[in-house]
């Protein structure tokens, strides 16, 4: 300690004949060196950790997968099967006056062969279903791209949530402190004959009761800390730094309504509607006859047509009766169809609605703000003229409370006002996807 202590006399006697210019160097570096070294996390590392954590964005991940596999196995609708079968019958040798020409007569049936079936026409359900499932693995991915927005809303949430609680925490430690001169300057006055006791256990009451307001505080702080940790996955105690800046001038509100298509969860709403759609076509295309063709490469055959070892076949399926099922699929097709469209408008007002609502909150948050810079300013003022005033006679020590009291509700609710009028601008840029880092997604 004591070396690190001498170590500034030592480098200004090395240095004394540039001192000038190297007391302006440490000067530079002492006032930058917080700059470049602040501690803390901001609110786009939190976000990246709350990823990396997340279950929900997982899970999205396994949806797409899933959603995936199903277009692939869409495609084999397209394609053809191919079988391979071996079987080997044994039966009753007949007596021997019965003739044996037929193949199902002889008491000993081998047979292999390889079986391939190629699907001609089936009324382009298959076609329809291709473009059902891709349809649904784009709305997965806008999904997941939806989960990351969510995700990203309560990471903002909760990082200015914990913000505002410390930064209340140091107003309150801050009224208490100025709450202990005030009464550590009435016992003075009170031993010469200037004050009473009675002003002193106003302040001392005033006092309990920050006290107890700071508690309630810490609750709520380990509270929003808890969450902190299950978001992120990092240690509840990590501390936060808030680089946003002040939300500036906001363009017409028509400007960020227009951004309402590019919401994912309007996206993965119409791409359903489409898939909905398809689904309609592939149940209509179940009422039309299909066809087939069909083809068998014998290696085993008995009887007659052993030496046959091939055959191809063209079959032509009509439906004809099904008991009402088709008509029935078809309906629910269409009834799911016309969900989908509800969904899709209900989905869009909620947006609309969501936008408008945000726009306006961050307007009425620049009002709020100018206001209470004003009124703050002007608590100030009044609890520095009150405390002059006393101790002049002028009034008394309940109307210097008053003063501190006002001027101190008025900066803790500036505070919260500057980070609510943050929050509510990110949540903007959220909900009309102009934030940078939304769709930044990793592949899955």
């Amino acid at each position: 300690m004591l070396k690190n202590q001498n170590a500034p006399e030592r480098i200004l006697r090395i240095a004394s004949p540039n001192r000038l210019a190297f007391g302006v160097f440490l000067w530079v570096w002492a006032a930058c060196a917080p700059v470049l070294a602040a501690p803390g996390l901001a609110l786009d590392d939190y976000f990246k950790a709350a990823l990396d954590r997340s279950e929900v964005i997982a899970t999205q991940s396994e949806l797409i997968r899933q959603a995936e596999e199903r277009y692939q196995q869409a495609v084999g609708a397209l394609l053809p099967t191919v079988s391979g079968t071996a079987s080997y019958t044994w039966q009753e040798p007949l007596a021997s006056d019965v003739p044996t020409t037929s193949t199902t007569l002889l008491s000993r049936q081998p047979l292999a062969k390889l079986t391939a079936t190629q699907p001609l026409y089936r009324g382009f359900r298959e076609f329809a279903a291709l473009r059902q499932t891709q349809a649904l693995v784009d709305a997965q991915h806008d999904d997941r791209l939806n989960a990351r927005v969510l995700l990203f809303k309560d990471v903002a949430q909760n990082f200015y949530n914990v913000l505002s609680i410390e930064q209340d925490l140091r107003n309150f430690d801050e009224e208490i402190g100025q709450n202990l001169d005030r009464e550590a300057e009435l016992k003075t006055r009170v031993r010469i004959g200037r004050s009473r006791d009675s002003e002193i256990l106003n302040v001392q009451t005033t006092i309990g009761t920050l006290r107890a307001q700071v508690e309630q505080l810490r609750g709520q702080l380990q509270v929003e800390r808890e969450a902190f940790a299950f978001l992120s996955g990092l240690e509840s105690s990590t501390p936060l730094n808030d680089t946003e800046a002040m939300p500036g001038g906001l363009n017409p509100l028509d400007d960020y309504l227009a951004r309402i298509a590019l919401r994912p969860d309007v996206q993965a709403g119409r791409k359903r509607q489409t898939a909905a759609q398809e689904n309609v076509t592939s149940a209509k295309g179940a009422h039309l006859p299909s066809v087939d063709l069909n083809g068998n490469y014998y290696f085993d055959r008995p009887g007659a047509l052993k030496d046959v070892a091939w055959d191809v076949q063209i079959a032509l399926t009509v439906p004809l009766y099904s008991g009402g099922s088709l008509q029935s699929k078809t309906r629910e097709a269409m009834s799911q169809h016309t969900q989908a469209e509800l969904t899709v408008s209900q989905i869009g007002r909620q947006a609309e609605q969501e936008i408008r609502s945000l726009y306006q909150t961050v307007v009425f948050d620049r009002l709020q703000l100018d206001a209470l810079e004003k009124s703050t300013e002007a608590a100030k003022k009044s609890y520095q003229a009150q405390r002059r005033d006393y101790r002049l006679g002028l009034v008394t020590n309940l109307e210097v409370l008053q003063a501190l009291t006002a001027f101190q509700v008025n900066q803790r609710a500036l505070d919260r006002a500057r980070y609510n009028a943050k929050l509510d601008f990110i949540k903007l840029q959220a909900a009309t996807m102009n934030r940078a880092g939304l769709r930044d997604t990793p592949t899955p």
